[in-house]
């Protein structure tokens, strides 16, 4: 009997379906080759796989660097198959009892794996998981709670596709089954664009029952805006710097006096390198929502190691730049719509005689803008222009509404719903459109989920998002004008596209739908912290079921609801709420020590 026969008899004692699989595949996806050390290695499209000197040094390596940060509970996904001397290294580090799980995107390479390394010994504490990638994110978000996924990047790297479409659907999956509470801290900007956006995620982080502290800094706006009297140019900029620096010292405060899981910051958030610093050493996890162009504000660079998790409205080449800069981790996360505020309305006679129109745009007055925009003057319909910095605004001053005010959330949503054909063109400092366009603006969710019809300019991430049945898109500046005039006449079709681009926010793209990933997201890279909390590692029930060799601990935890997140906080305040003439227990008095201690150390200033 061959390495690959008894393989194959290993299997079919512990699945007997995959046994049969096996026998029927072909292998032929990896290079098999003797490596220096003179043990099997192997090479795909001439990219070693494994070590071509010593496969099973690299391996114990490997092993070393995850088990450091696994936790007791947990259980172990590993991505990336290869010969498994990385699978076998792990097994060898953990207790006997310790399952761990391998997903096998492709049968074809665990088949090459199989015909040359023996399973002998600790195959039979591998579940393998096959087939679809949707398949196995169930399988395994069936048979784990807290979960750690562990990568082996070179042999990840043969079917990357496959492994990515697998975390999305095991990220989506486990969201479903949350249940804990998280105190998340959202720390917004002073003003501007993403101000609002920070204001949906609170919105939605409170829907999803999360604990949120909202650290509102735009109560500083008028200060902030104020110092642009001082004339010097440079002590301007010292001045506002320090100002902001004033600001991040408040958040501090916030987190030192109510400390929470996550703080979330939105772009152009208050927060300094020092700050974030001072964070981490506190073992806050922090995160950044990007919503800018990362090309064009490249802020970033500077800010990049100091938050744990950035998340990004752009791909491919933005999380190239991002992970090349050293970010962590990093998440392509598209902007989205709050429906319970961007929603279809039936205006006043008033509103719709000042903010109705055949055709309107809102927005800043970009320079391509400006250029292309006037090709909408002097038609047969009615053209209204909305927003600020059209200081320039040359012949569209003609129907500028407002004087250039800005234009808060309430009136763009009644703007959009009294407008027949919303103009949706992305900002672009050059001519014509961005010719690297990729992320949506958020707009674009917004028109939608008012099931208003737009004319939106061509992204290389909308066919994603949303399709050509649901808003008209122009490829270049000279389509903006028959494509307005020939959608204007349609009123019928006007009104189904845009019924299906309301559906699809609805279904896919609420600020709900965000947070959920986001915290999905963060929670598989953190199970020990902000996975568990979710999974409710931290409620009465499970913290119950934890301690049975504790009686002392279960009296306390059963005086609170079995669904309640309890902390060392919550512990101590009740047992601080007895009777003064109560005699404590030793446990207890431990407990109001630790919390006494906890105190003291929360010196984040």
């Amino acid at each position: 009997m061959n390495i690959f026969q008894r393989n194959l008899e290993i299997l079919r004692q512990h699945d007997p379906a995959l046994a049969a699989k096996i026998a029927e595949t072909s292998g032929g996806v990896l290079r098999i080759q003797s490596a220096k050390s003179g043990v099997p290695t192997a090479m795909h499209k001439n990219r070693d796989i494994h070590s071509a000197y010593d496969p099973l040094r690299e391996a114990e390596r490997w092993a070393d660097h995850q088990i450091g940060n696994c936790q007791s509970g947990e259980t172990l996904i590993v991505l990336g198959l290869g010969l498994f001397y990385h699978v076998e290294a792990l097994l060898a580090k953990l207790p006997q009892d310790s399952i761990i799980i391998v997903v096998v995107p492709n049968l074809s390479e665990l088949v090459d794996g199989l015909a040359v390394r023996s399973l002998d010994g600790w195959g039979e504490r591998v579940c393998w998981v096959w087939g679809q990638p949707e398949s196995l994110a169930s399988q395994v978000a069936r048979q784990a709670k807290r979960i750690r996924l562990l990568t082996y990047e070179p042999a990840l790297m043969i079917h990357q596709a496959e492994y990515e479409t697998f975390r999305s659907r095991l990220r989506d999956q486990l969201a479903k089954g949350v249940s804990g509470r998280l105190h998340i801290m959202v720390v917004g900007p002073i003003y501007g664009g993403s101000l609002p956006i920070a204001g949906y995620m609170v919105r939605a982080l409170e829907a999803l029952g999360h604990r949120v502290s909202w650290v509102d800094h735009s109560l500083h706006a008028p200060g902030f805006q104020n110092l642009n009297a001082i004339q010097d140019s440079r002590l301007r900029m010292t001045v506002q710097q320090r100002f902001s620096d004033t600001l991040g010292v408040i958040t501090l405060a916030h987190v030192a006096e109510d400390p929470p899981d996550l703080v979330l910051a939105m772009s152009q958030a208050p927060l300094s390198m020092a700050v974030l610093e001072q964070m981490r050493r506190k073992k806050v996890i922090t995160a950044m929502w990007f919503v800018e162009n990362f090309r064009h504000l490249t802020y970033w660079q500077q800010m990049i190691e100091g938050y744990d998790f950035w998340f990004v409205m752009q791909q491919a080449s933005c999380m190239e730049a991002f992970k090349n800069a050293g970010a962590s981790h990093v998440s392509y996360l598209p902007l989205a719509a709050d429906p319970t505020l961007h929603q279809p309305i039936t205006l006043t006679c008033d509103d719709q005689l000042e903010l109705g129109a055949d055709v309107s745009f809102l927005g800043a007055g970009y320079r391509n803008r400006r250029e292309i925009l006037p090709v909408l003057l002097g038609k047969e319909w009615t053209f209204k222009l909305w927003g600020n910095e059209w200081d320039r605004a040359g012949a569209l001053a003609l129907v500028l509404q407002r004087n250039g005010a800005r234009i808060d959330t309430q009136t763009s949503v009644k703007i959009f719903n009294a407008t027949s054909v919303n103009v949706n063109l992305h900002s672009y400092t050059g001519s014509g459109f961005d010719p690297d366009g990729d992320g949506v603006n958020p707009r674009t969710f917004e028109l939608a989920s008012c099931g208003a019809f737009q004319v939106i300019d061509h992204r290389s991430l909308l066919p994603e998002i949303f399709d050509d049945s649901m808003m008209a898109v122009v490829r270049n500046p000279d389509e903006l004008l028959p494509v307005v005039r020939t959608y204007l006449h349609e009123p019928e079709l006007r009104k189904i596209m845009a019924e299906k681009s309301r559906q699809r926010v609805v279904h896919s793209h609420t600020y709900v739908h965000r947070m959920q990933t986001m915290l999905s997201t963060m929670g598989l890279a953190c199970p020990d912290r902000i996975g568990a909390i979710l999974q409710g590692d931290r409620q009465a029930e499970a913290l119950l079921t934890r301690s049975q060799d504790c009686p002392e601990l279960q009296t306390l935890l059963k005086t609170f609801p079995k669904t309640d997140r309890v902390e060392l906080v919550d512990l101590a305040n009740a047992i601080r709420q007895k009777n003064p003439e109560t005699k404590l227990r030793r446990e207890e008095l431990l407990i109001l020590m630790m919390d006494e201690y906890r105190q003291e150390t929360r010196d984040f200033i």
